[in-house]
């Protein structure tokens, strides 16, 4: 295998687009009017990173954030524009308060009974048309090689090859946070098309199956990112390993070095 570090570049990154996260929040405060429209930033901005996108969703009309960390609801209160910083374990569209920190008083409290918790949508996590997605997970690839027929690849050689296939070594693996049940089961977005995982997924790495088309150290494969650009959404992916988006990103957002787009 032709294998290649590239010195100096992150070789795996979520690239965050924090324009989507504002974009987003407006579209959905817009849509909630008259209801206060509250981002769920828990899991660290479901691994967008929390004060980054608490800024963004204030610019786009967010007045209000809930969050599970009391940490981090602390931290939050710095933001003069809110009226309100609640802990909650309530899902999108609920609100389950237990504490407030900073911002205003919401006089008789009916606009926090009427506020809407935005979650996976403020990301653009679901299939909505005018909702983009914030986050972009990828890797580079970081070597290459070309396999016979019966030649086994990764860890216990869970697959081999049917036909003589060239194959891409990428830069990603379980330890950045890729689920390990993605092993022969998921694909990669590689030279415009999607590439299926070959054999188990290791600690920073995984094989991708080329068949004869081939690529070079240094390309893109994108685990997840932009549908409207042709390529998978997060929810796309965790349909294969039947989670949710959120916990996708979230896991994702907490390994992997962040890449402010």
């Amino acid at each position: 295998m032709s294998d290649a570090r590239m010195p100096g570049s992150v070789v795996c990154s979520a690239q965050i687009d924090l324009a989507a996260i504002r974009d987003n929040a407006a579209v959905l405060a817009a849509r909630v009017f008259p209801r206060l429209l509250t981002a769920d930033v828990a899991g660290d901005g479901y691994g967008h990173g929390a004060v980054g996108v608490a800024r963004a969703a204030i610019e786009g009309g967010v007045r209000s954030l809930a969050t599970c960390d009391l940490d981090d609801a602390r931290e939050l209160g710095d933001f003069e524009e809110l009226t309100d910083i609640t802990t909650t374990r309530g899902l999108s569209g609920l609100r389950s308060e237990t504490e407030s920190f900073g911002g205003a008083a919401t006089p008789g409290g009916s606009d926090r009974e009427l506020s809407y918790v935005a979650g996976a949508e403020l990301y653009g996590l679901t299939e909505d048309l005018e909702l983009r997605a914030a986050m972009r997970v990828s890797a580079l690839v970081v070597g290459t090689k070309t396999i016979e027929a019966g030649e086994g690849v990764s860890y216990g050689f869970t697959w081999r090859a049917p036909a003589r296939t060239n194959l891409a070594l990428i830069g990603i693996g379980y330890a950045d946070g890729l689920d390990r049940r993605s092993s022969n089961l998921g694909t990669l977005f590689l030279g415009g098309k999607q590439r299926p995982i070959a054999g188990r997924v290791a600690m920073n790495a995984l094989v991708l199956d080329l068949g004869t088309d081939t690529a070079s150290v240094g390309d893109e494969a994108v685990v997840f990112g932009d549908g409207r650009r042709g390529e998978p959404s997060a929810a796309s992916w965790a349909a294969r390993l039947g989670v949710s988006a959120g916990e996708v990103t979230t896991v994702f957002g907490t390994h992997l070095p962040r890449v402010f787009v």
